[in-house]
């Protein structure tokens, strides 16, 4: 039983960590490269939760694991556009590092879920 409600925590907890970044990209300058950087952060971050609600949507192990899988990846490219952005605009760096560290904790919680689903 707790592992069903661990499971129903990570998809809460991409949601709320996809809003964190949204709003955190609303305070990057505005300019060319902010606004790729902004486009991308966002879609990657919101991707993490996108690809959680489709796993909890598949009818197969082996489709909940894949796109498992693939929120895995979008949160690692996440974690790149976040230190970017940390590396680039010092007024965001400790912002930045706090949605980094939940960033990683995600991922392993995620990279954990796919290990447990393999078995």
């Amino acid at each position: 039983m707790k592992n069903k409600k661990y499971e129903k925590d990570i998809y809460e907890r991409v949601y709320k960590f996809a809003l964190a970044v949204v709003k955190f990209s609303r305070k990057l300058p505005r300019s060319v490269e902010a606004d790729v950087l902004r486009r991308q952060l966002i879609r990657a971050a919101t991707s993490i939760a996108a690809n959680m609600q489709e796993a909890d949507g598949s009818r197969t192990r082996l489709e909940f694991r894949h796109a498992v899988t693939v929120s895995k990846k979008e949160a690692k490219e996440t974690k790149l556009w976040l230190r970017m952005i940390a590396d680039l605009y010092p007024q965001l760096v400790e912002e930045a590092n706090l949605l980094i560290i939940e960033n990683e904790e995600i991922i392993k919680i995620l990279a954990t879920i796919v290990i447990r689903t393999e078995k």
